[in-house]
């Protein structure tokens, strides 16, 4: 079962995996504490609970949604209205969530294969499925493609972490694109130079 450690460590790593999402969101900077981070993590446990139960695509539909309300947007189309502010765990609270869902998954990880041990490669395979779906609702929402895949990568890393998983190390986050090189000013002509004169070519009479 993940320990209190383990859901915090994870909670962090995703906190911080969310700070890049608010510019390409238009979030306004936020702390990036357990809190976020733990709300964060529980949309992408979530999502492997329903995946669990059949019920991915209707994850799916809302896995946008909770993304925005971890970094504390509102629902698209709800611009220039002003949401009632909703109350969010915090603390020991939200990390307590989060232990508590990582426990309901292993137990229907248990359930499904009769009682016998969870095998790791049907967790990560589980993992995989899910993060895809991440990816695409990240797509949604505006994020470019490559930045989707990297941070669904990066939250599926930090779940896997509360199952002791250890997923291959992730390329680095991509870099804002290079910028268009300075066009050159065109070479001017070139010029024939003159005869040189009977001076320069036989020296000083």
């Amino acid at each position: 079962m993940p320990t209190d450690h383990a859901c915090q460590t994870a909670a962090e790593l995703v906190a911080h995996s969310l700070q890049p999402l608010r510019e390409h969101l238009g979030a306004s900077p936020g702390h990036g504490g357990p809190a976020d981070g733990a709300a964060g993590l529980l949309t992408f446990l979530d999502g492997l609970y329903a995946e669990l139960h059949g019920a991915l695509t209707d994850w799916h539909s809302t896995a946008g949604a909770r993304i925005r309300d971890a970094l504390g947007l509102p629902p698209p189309g709800s611009e220039g209205i002003v949401p009632p502010a909703r109350p969010r765990p915090s603390g020991w609270e939200a990390l307590n969530l989060v232990r508590h869902r990582s426990e309901e998954i292993l137990t229907a990880l248990s359930v499904r294969s009769r009682g016998e041990a969870v095998g790791a490669e049907e967790l990560l395979r589980r993992l995989e499925l899910v993060e895809d779906a991440l990816a695409g609702a990240l797509r949604r929402l505006g994020v470019p493609a490559q930045e989707s895949v990297h941070y669904a990568a990066e939250l599926a890393a930090a779940t896997g972490s509360l199952f002791g998983m250890r997923p291959a190390p992730r390329p680095p986050a991509p870099g804002p694109p290079p910028a268009p090189a300075r066009p050159q000013p065109p070479a001017a002509p070139f010029a024939t130079l003159p005869q040189m004169s009977t001076w320069s070519q036989g020296g000083m009479p």
